[in-house]
Order: C-alpha cells, then structure tokens, then sequence
C-alpha cells in the first residue's frame, strides 16, 4: 500500500517537473486560443493596433471597441493554409523594425496620421525595397497587412453592432414599396 502511494506521488511529481517550465505566470495573457498558432501579448496587442487604424473609433464603434483583431486572429488560424499563416506571422514580427526603420519610432508610439501614413505606403510599396534579406520581409509585411485590412472590414461589417445598430438586417423582406400611386376615382375605357 506505501508503495502504491510512493509511485502515486512520484508520478505527480515529475509530470510537474514535466509541466512547470511551459507555464506562464506573467500577468499579462492572450485574450484569444487559437488552433494552430501560437501568439504572444506583443504580437496582440500589435494586430489590435493595427486594426484600430484601419477602422478608427468616431462616432459609431470603431474596430478596437468591437474587438474585431480577435476575428482577424481567427480567420488567419482558420483560413489560411501554414505557408501563408508563417508569412503572416514573419511579417508581424518584421512590423514593428520596418516602422522604426521608416518613421524613426515604434508602431505604438506614432499618431493615428503616421500609423495610417506607414499602412498606405506598405500598402501600395511606396517603400522601397533593397536587395537584401529585408526583400521577403517587405513582402511578408504587405502580406499582412493587405489581410489585416481585408478580415478587419469583413469582420467589422459582420460584428453584432453594425449588423442590428447602424444597418439592421431584416431576416424576412419587409412591406413592398411600389412606385406608382394608384387612383382609385378614375375609369379606364377598355372599349376605347
């Protein structure tokens, strides 16, 4: 019987052992588990950002307050085959260097007219790409930001608010609207 207890406890104690070094006590936690891909709180809070610019808050709810990052985080898990989701996740690394690199300060730091400004000209390649290993980069970082911008307007324009406040959906048509008014007092001669 103490033996029993002796491997009973021997076994929780090294599957502890085991399990210890993967756990993260920090404070900070991912808002989102996905499936396949493994984010931290930097690379979150980066895509959040991202997303804000993209659809600002203003007098309807921007994408920050909607939490529309966090679909973006699913369809890039879901949708997307492995190549393209490392290319996305490569270029959300190689973000944040390029922008210092560009505008001489972090993502996080700039106005939302400089963070719009740097996401046009990935945009549309107004920044120039060298010869060197930072080519695949530049690619990777138009990669992502180019989907950012496609799941963010999909998934705001699907989100529960925009759907039921600003353009309800009627699940069945309505009255029908003609455009002609008929006149009720007036005879049509079939006989001519």
């Amino acid at each position: 019987m103490n033996r029993r207890k002796a491997l009973i406890n021997l076994s929780l104690i090294t599957g502890g052992i085991f399990l210890l070094p993967s756990c993260n006590f920090s404070d900070e936690k991912v808002t989102i588990i996905l499936n396949k891909l493994q984010i931290t709180v930097e690379e979150e809070k980066l895509l959040r950002e991202i997303v804000a610019t993209i659809i600002p808050e203003g007098e309807i709810p921007g994408g920050r307050s909607l939490e529309v990052h966090n679909f973006v985080w699913v369809m890039i898990d879901d949708m997307l085959n492995d190549k393209k989701q490392k290319s996305f996740m490569n270029g959300l690394k190689m973000f944040d260097p390029v922008v210092k690199e560009q505008m001489k300060n972090s993502f996080m730091d700039l106005s939302e007219n400089e963070r719009l400004s740097i996401l046009k000209d990935l945009l549309n390649g107004s920044i120039k790409e060298d010869k060197s290993a930072n080519n695949k980069d530049l690619k990777d970082i138009r990669g992502l930001v180019r989907a950012a911008k496609y799941y963010t307007v999909w998934g705001y324009m699907q989100s529960e608010s925009i759907m039921t406040e600003i353009m309800p959906y009627q699940l069945v048509p309505g009255t029908y609207g003609s455009c002609e008014t008929i006149e009720t007092n007036k005879r049509v001669n079939i006989n001519g």
